[in-house]
C-alpha cells in the first residue's frame, strides 16, 4: 500500500474508532464510517468489506502499538515503568472521555461477530503479556519489587476493564482515575 493508501486507511480507522467508542460496535454502519472519514462508499469498500473487519483492524493496530512500546523498553529506549505509566494514563483517561467506550464496543464485537470472541480473547491475552513483561523488566531494573507478576498484571487489566464497563453506570471522575493509578503503583512497589 502506498503513502496515499496508508493515509486513507489511517483516516478510516481513526474515524471508525471514534464512532465505535461513542456508539458501540452494533450501532455503527459502513455508511456512518464513510461520512465520518469523508470517503466514498466505493473508496471505503476498496479498503474494508465490513464493520467487523474495520473493528478487527482497530484492535490489531492497538496491539501493534503495545508491542512496539514493549520493544522500545526491551531495546532500552524507554524505561518499562515509563511505558506502563503512559499506558495506564492513556487507558484511564479514555474512561473519562468516552460515552460508550471502545472496551464496551469490544464486548459487543465479541458477542456479535463470528470470530469476535477469539479476537477479543487474543487482545486480552496480549495485554496481559505486555504488562507482565513490563513488570518483569521493571523488577529486573529495580524500579518495581512485584512478587506476583501474573496476578498483578491480571489485577491491572481487571481494574481498567472494570472501570470501563461500570463507567456507563457509575460515573468515573479524574480523582477516581488518579486513585486507581496510585493503587496500581503501590501493587508494583
Amino acid at each position: 500500500m502506498g503513502a496515499k493508501g496508508k493515509a486513507t486507511d489511517k483516516r478510516i480507522l481513526d474515524a471508525a474508532e471514534k464512532l465505535f467508542s461513542e456508539r458501540g460496535f452494533t450501532a455503527v454502519t459502513m455508511k456512518d464510517i464513510c461520512a465520518a472519514s469523508f470517503i466514498s462508499r466505493g473508496g471505503l469498500y476498496r479498503h474494508y468489506s465490513s464493520t467487523a473487519i474495520i473493528f478487527n483492524s482497530i484492535i490489531a493496530r492497538e496491539q501493534e502499538r503495545a508491542y512496539s512500546a514493549l520493544k522500545r523498553a526491551k531495546d532500552g529506549e524507554v524505561s518499562p515503568d515509563k511505558i506502563l505509566e503512559v499506558y495506564l494514563e492513556h487507558r484511564m483517561s479514555r474512561i473519562l472521555g468516552e460515552e460508550f467506550g471502545i472496551d464496551n464496543a469490544i464486548t459487543e464485537f465479541a458477542a456479535n461477530t463470528e470470530n469476535g470472541r477469539e479476537i477479543a480473547t487474543k487482545r486480552a491475552e496480549d495485554c496481559l503479556k505486555v504488562i507482565e513483561e513490563l513488570i518483569r523488566m521493571g523488577n529486573k531494573s529495580g524500579v518495581y519489587n512485584c512478587k506476583e507478576v501474573k496476578a498483578t498484571a491480571k489485577q491491572i487489566c481487571w481494574i481498567i476493564e472494570g472501570m470501563f464497563k461500570h463507567s456507563a453506570i457509575i460515573p468515573v471522575t479524574q480523582k477516581d482515575v488518579d486513585n486507581q493509578i496510585k493503587l496500581i503503583n503501590k501493587m508494583l512497589k
